[in-house]
């Protein structure tokens, strides 16, 4: 106790320069604490459960290529090998069907997610809202690069919606803590926080969720 009273003793004789100084270090080093501790893990999950997605597609997609190819052989030459051959491939392409359902399950509805970080955001009242935007629907799989006319589309459509807000860091933290805890999930593609002004701060979320659906509802 004696150690606390003399470092608050210390700390009331600095200058109002100096104290900021210490209050933004401070502030600094929660958030390396809160981002190592909380906000990178759910991030890594999240490129994880990801990964496995795009897997599955990949899948997917090499299955419907052998269907087509299939198909096409039979229509010039049928026979029962080929047959027999489209009929275990048919099986395989509903067993992946399945399997991508299933990652999609639980999965927020494109239509509702914006509505419901705004009513997260409501029981944070210490939070402003200064921007919520939809961003651009795409086919989930990128067949080359960053090149979106050459997309493939295989019926999996990701939705993403970037919030900005402003307020102090430890009432956004409790509201990214209300976010994890919700029983929806979405993806987290970014995530930037900014000290503009001590206690003020700025954060911009980008997140997004995956459907069937290619029609996007605005916010």
């Amino acid at each position: 106790m004696k150690n606390i009273h003399d470092l608050m003793a210390r700390f009331d004789v600095l200058s109002q320069r100096e104290r900021s100084v210490i209050a933004i270090l401070v502030l600094v080093i929660m958030c390396l604490l809160a981002f190592v501790l909380f906000i990178e893990p759910v991030m890594q999950e999240s490129d994880k459960t990801k990964k496995q997605l795009f897997d599955l597609d990949a899948q997917v997609t090499s299955g419907q290529a052998q269907l087509a190819a299939l198909e096409k052989a039979l229509t010039l030459d049928p026979d029962a090998e080929n047959y027999k051959k489209l009929s275990r491939l048919k099986d395989q392409q509903k067993t992946m069907d399945k399997k991508l359902q299933d990652k999609m399950q639980g999965l927020i509805e494109p239509a509702q997610m914006a509505h419901v970080l705004e009513v997260v955001l409501s029981k944070t009242s210490r939070l402003r809202l200064e921007k919520l935007k939809n961003l651009p629907t795409r086919p989930l799989i990128n067949q080359a690069g960053e090149d979106t006319q050459s997309q493939l589309d295989i019926g999996v459509y990701q939705h993403g919606l970037q919030i900005e807000l402003s307020g102090s860091y430890l009432s956004m933290l409790d509201y990214l803590k209300a976010l994890k805890s919700l029983p929806w999930n979405f993806y987290w593609d970014r995530l930037d926080l900014q000290v503009d002004k001590y206690p003020r701060s700025t954060i911009v979320i980008e997140v997004h969720t995956l459907s069937f659906n290619e029609g996007w509802i605005g916010v």
